[in-house]
């Protein structure tokens, strides 16, 4: 009679790891299936340069204490997002170095990942004009030499570009580089990069990736990047950021 016991024991539990071992591997395909909208389409009915400029718009809004640009474990990445109506949860980068994140992001939401970006306004650069501040962003991501993008483990991008990205050829990731029009943004008072607190004309430049809403579960994104500019006006000669997030989608 025990070994009876022992033999119908042993089968449940031979069912129940099947079971657990098939939900896993579903969960882990549902994961790794992230889709990225295409550099052309428009997520949630906007441009990608839409996108962009809405992100910095949120970026720079938040004051210096209370934004996720310099936050070291993830607390703040939700920031001015929580009682956003958007259908985009941003991502922000650390200004270089390396930088471990973990984030609760509501489910149903997309994610815009910030692979490699910049942004210049009149108050970083004062009194430059709209042309020259596009000019400036422009050298200074034209001088990308690197970029990585990998999703659950699965690599999305993954180039180096010895001359700079302005000169390659065949490359997923310059296909998603997006140069904004000017517009207006507002410094709070303790902004970021430490400039005055009111109103600022600004362009940005760099690559963008917005995923489709993402379902429940826990997705790990790294992205990073690296710049080489050595000519006259590059804002930095060198330049590199390795972002690991780890985002808790419920």
């Amino acid at each position: 009679m025990m070994k009876q016991l022992a033999l119908i024991l042993s089968f449940f539990i031979l069912i129940f790891s099947i079971v657990t071992i098939n939900a896993q591997q579903q969960q882990q395909q549902t994961v790794n299936e992230i889709k990225i909208f295409p550099p052309d389409a428009k997520p949630f009915g906007l441009s990608y340069e839409e996108h962009a400029k809405n992100y910095w718009k949120w970026q720079l809004s938040l004051p210096i204490d209370k934004n996720p640009y310099k936050d070291s474990t993830g607390e703040k990445c939700a920031n001015g997002q929580t009682n956003s109506n958007s259908s985009v949860f941003y991502l922000s980068g650390g200004g270089g170095g390396t930088h471990i994140r973990e984030c609760k992001v509501p489910a149903g939401k997309g994610v815009l990942i910030p692979v490699l970006i910049v942004e210049l306004s009149d108050k970083e650069v004062p009194n430059a004009s709209p042309e020259e501040l596009s000019r400036l962003a422009k050298i200074d991501q034209d001088h990308v030499t690197s970029l990585v993008l990998e999703i659950n483990g699965k690599k999305i991008i993954e180039e180096k570009y010895p001359n700079g990205i302005a000169n390659a050829k065949n490359s997923i990731a310059k296909q998603y580089r997006t140069h904004t029009e000017e517009f207006d943004v507002l410094f709070p008072e303790n902004a970021v990069f430490g400039v005055s607190a009111g109103p600022s004309k600004a362009v940005a430049d760099g690559f963008y990736i917005i995923t489709e809403p993402l379902e429940k579960g826990v997705y790990d994104i790294v992205y990073k990047g690296s710049i080489f500019c050595d000519i006259a006006d590059c804002l930095d000669i060198t330049f590199a950021q390795d972002m690991r997030y780890k985002l808790i989608v419920e």
